[in-house]
């Protein structure tokens, strides 16, 4: 049991419905496992990627309606303040 949890924090790929530890595949397998992992990486950043740019247009698109319907005052004026007049009467 010891050696199991040894290797339960090596990298490892299911072939096959078994787990070989990329360090018992040969030297060529291990690049391979090597270009997997980065394309995987690059593949994450690219969905993060996309849901930052639905953002950006989601909220372009909100503005351009709300200029559209006259709601851009309300987003670009200044808030006016109900001062309290402090004179003595």
């Amino acid at each position: 049991m010891a050696d199991m949890i040894e290797h339960s924090d090596k990298p490892f790929v299911t072939i096959d419905n078994v787990q070989v530890f990329v360090e018992d595949l040969p030297e060529e397998g291990q690049a391979v496992f090597g270009r997997l992992q980065r394309l995987n990486q690059k593949k994450a950043n690219a969905v993060l990627d996309v849901e930052e740019y639905q953002a950006g247009i989601n909220f372009f698109s909100n503005r351009l309606v709300s200029i559209y319907n006259g709601d851009d005052e309300v987003l670009t004026e200044p808030t006016q303040s109900n001062e309290v007049s402090t004179e003595e009467n």
